[in-house]
């Protein structure tokens, strides 16, 4: 005869069996894995240094004498071209938003023309030289497309001033006599248009491709050195176009 108790052993004997029987597979399961995640780093709220040198391509702007010989304008103007350096500091607001302060120097270049030999002249035309060199301080905004790449195009733009120095200017004329103007130092305003590419080398570290494009205006001579001529020379329009290389490091 089965007793109430023996039905209770058998019962919890049952369960426990099956619960042995269900618990095998879970238990035989491979131990839950964890990954170490690499952190996201944001790209954003950080400040940066950078340095360029660039390859200075002029324009052969329009050069004029205005004085006590009236009016005349140089003719078949020729600069050359010319090198810079430059450092700057600036901060990343965004993925998208940056400005940067930047201070260049543009190296002398040398620049020839020609200007009318007017009255009697064994041959047609002068020949004149100068030079000039340049500073310029500018404040910059630029746009970033932030992509899944490590190479992030850019547009921009910058205002600001520039310091242009005229050096002296002297001719060799026809008749065999020399004439010439001083130099001279001339604070401009002057603004730029930037497009460029970005490349990520390491966190920090990016190098930075770009053209820029700096218009400076109106550039003036000293007074002339020559004995009964008065007046200065213009050069209008001073403009150069510039293929700058250089790095940022960021300071995340």
């Amino acid at each position: 005869m089965i007793t109430t108790g023996n039905k209770v052993v058998k019962t919890f004997a049952a369960i426990a069996a099956v619960t042995t029987i269900l618990a095998g597979p879970a238990l035989a399961a491979d131990p839950q894995e964890y990954f170490y995640e690499e952190p996201v780093y944001d790209k954003a709220g950080a400040w940066y240094l950078r340095g360029d040198i660039g390859y200075v391509v002029t324009n052969d702007y329009e050069v004029t004498y205005s004085g006590s010989a009236g009016e005349q304008e140089f003719l078949n103007e020729d600069f050359d071209d010319t090198w810079l350096i430059g450092v700057g500091i600036g901060y990343k607001f965004n993925s998208f938003f940056r400005a940067d302060l930047t201070l260049d120097y543009r190296a002398n270049w040398e620049f020839e023309a020609n200007t009318e030999c007017i009255g009697t002249c064994p041959t047609t035309y002068n020949e004149e030289f100068g030079s000039a060199s340049m500073t310029a301080l500018l404040a910059n905004i630029y746009l970033d497309w932030d992509n899944s790449s490590s190479f992030t195009p850019y547009i921009g733009g910058g205002l600001g001033v520039a310091y242009v120095n005229l050096g002296k200017h002297f001719a060799r004329n026809v008749s065999g006599s020399y004439s010439g103007f001083d130099g001279n130092g001339n604070w401009n305003f002057a603004a730029a248009a930037t497009a460029g590419v970005t490349f990520d080398v390491t966190q920090n570290f990016s190098i930075d491709a770009n053209y820029r494009y700096l218009w400076v205006g109106d550039v003036e001579s000293g007074e002339s050195n020559t004995p009964g001529l008065t007046g200065t020379l213009t050069y209008n329009d001073m403009d150069l176009h510039e293929f700058r290389l250089g790095g940022r490091y960021t300071f995340y």
